[in-house]
């Protein structure tokens, strides 16, 4: 993973995703994502987010990653094809204040190991970079292709419980196991 700064933007970079920072350019590339049923499945069992949804959230998300220097929302891209992607997150849960990892992308992006990719470079960045004690994720108990992802990277199973009204998947990685890995 190597991280690079470019025309004042913090980014990371792995072998094969670029992650930059969020800005208002970015919200056509999101609202597209946002329209996809399969993408949304997960999240708003398929319902697209509503207009304006991403033109409110991108200041909002700006903000905080500026309020908290290294914790954020990437857009990524294919780094050798500049093709938008999705996007990746490090960011603290509303509910507990931890610091959660979680990403959404592109269906066609699917099942090539881009997102274990992108969440290990996170990982790493949060412990490494930023001195974070915890990261954990959420994860809807039928999404297992996202708990795949997600026990890949290195976080395990803590237990059940309830975000943003849904019943969740914890899982969680302390800073002294992620040493011993």
């Amino acid at each position: 993973m190597k991280k690079q700064t470019r025309a004042g933007s913090s980014w990371l970079q792995t072998a094969r995703l670029t992650l930059v920072t969020l800005s208002s350019n970015h919200i056509g590339a999101l609202n597209a994502l946002d329209a996809d049923p399969a993408v949304m499945h997960y999240i708003t069992d398929g319902a697209p987010r509503p207009p304006g949804h991403n033109e409110a959230a991108v200041p909002r998300i700006v903000h905080y990653a500026r309020e908290h220097p290294g914790l954020g929302l990437w857009p990524t891209y294919l780094t050798e094809t500049g093709e938008f992607m999705g996007w990746f997150i490090l960011k603290h849960l509303l509910d507990t204040g931890e610091v959660e990892v979680g990403f959404r992308i592109k269906k066609k992006f699917w099942n090539q190991g881009f997102s274990t990719e992108a969440g290990r470079a996170l990982i790493h960045h949060g412990f490494e970079t930023l001195g974070l004690e915890r990261i954990i994720a959420i994860v809807r108990p039928d999404n297992l292709a996202s708990q795949a992802v997600i026990i890949k990277i290195g976080l395990a199973f803590e237990d059940k419980r309830v975000f943003h009204g849904m019943q969740c998947l914890y899982f969680g990685l302390d800073r002294s196991d992620f040493q011993r890995s």
